[in-house]
């Protein structure tokens, strides 16, 4: 069994509010699901993805108010790539980043790709990728950005790691395949995953990553159902890899593993999906709980500054 794509990312920050206008002013993503973290209801888990919340399209924060800034290093998530359809889009989103003060690299060519990298307001490390995707996505319709320019889908992360060669046998063992050619001593490789990419970095030191908000928590694959995420949940523990056991996250059922040099790598079904508690005309405009948190409720807002 094989991964099909990336599924979502996910991420810290320390301002839901500030966080909610960048990704859907400034990227024009949609708010798609308005939900807690599951393991700790007192903070915001928000989903920003297409209109539909099409699984492969959705980047997920975290608020985690005290969070110290992410120390950047090695053996970390440390890029996320969203796709766009062209090189005009780039050009478009270069000209809106430079009249929204956004950080941005300009327009270069990385990994065989055009790309432009750039920031968020937390330093969260980010770039747009011209690449078409093979999956249905319904771009979010947004005033100020043309439906020919926006943002599709996740097409990629980039990861960094102390040792190179672990990560890549890794990605294969869930189904990825080597991108040109990859041999003992590439500091460098692209893992196709079905239908996204891993871009693994090779950077030996000894300053490891810390964890804080504008840093990634983990990234997720795709598979269709239940019995591929038992597939893989064999694959893994037959190889003795340290995993959570399969977790129903309500709108998708997901496997958590503990890979090289500590980053968590995430296994995630397609389905329910999101519009399995809200219709798609509707989502993300009402706080979303699980039904095991559901008599929670009142106490669980209290918590939460409004979001609209």
């Amino acid at each position: 069994m094989k991964v099909k794509g990336i599924h979502h990312v996910s991420a810290i920050t320390r301002d839901i509010l500030d966080n909610h206008a960048f990704y859907t002013n400034t990227l024009g993503l949609r708010l798609v699901k308005k939900t807690v973290n599951q393991d700790d209801t007192s903070m915001y888990h928000l989903f920003y993805a297409d209109y539909e919340g099409t699984p492969g399209a959705d980047i997920t924060f975290f608020e985690i108010v005290n969070a110290p800034k992410y120390q950047p290093g090695t053996n970390s998530i440390s890029r996320t790539y969203f796709r766009v359809p062209t090189k005009e889009a780039l050009d478009f989103f270069k000209t809106r980043f430079a009249s929204a003060g956004v950080y941005h690299e300009g327009v270069i060519e990385q990994f065989g790709r055009t790309i432009m990298k750039f920031e968020d307001n937390e330093k969260q490390r980010l770039a747009l990728i011209v690449e078409q995707s093979d999956e249905h996505n319904t771009p979010n319709d947004h005033a100020e950005i043309p439906m020919a320019y926006a943002i599709t889908s996740i097409g990629a992360v980039e990861v960094t790691v102390q040792y190179i060669k672990p990560m890549v046998e890794f990605l294969l063992l869930l189904g990825g395949e080597v991108e040109g050619s990859f041999e003992d001593g590439d500091t460098a490789a692209i893992i196709d995953v079905g239908n996204g990419s891993v871009y693994i970095t090779e950077q030996r030191n000894s300053q490891l990553e810390k964890e804080g908000y504008g840093s990634v928590h983990h990234f997720s694959l795709r598979v269709d159902d239940e019995e591929a995420l038992l597939s893989i949940k064999q694959k893994v523990d037959q190889q003795n890899w340290r995993n959570s056991g399969i977790v129903d996250r309500h709108y998708f059922k997901a496997l958590y593993i503990t890979a090289v040099g500590g980053i968590t790598v995430e296994i995630s079904t397609d389905g329910p999906g999101f519009d399995v508690d809200e219709p798609i005309e509707a989502l993300g405009e009402n706080l979303s709980l699980p039904p095991k948190f559901e008599d929670q409720r009142d106490f669980i807002e209290t918590y939460l500054v409004p979001i609209k």
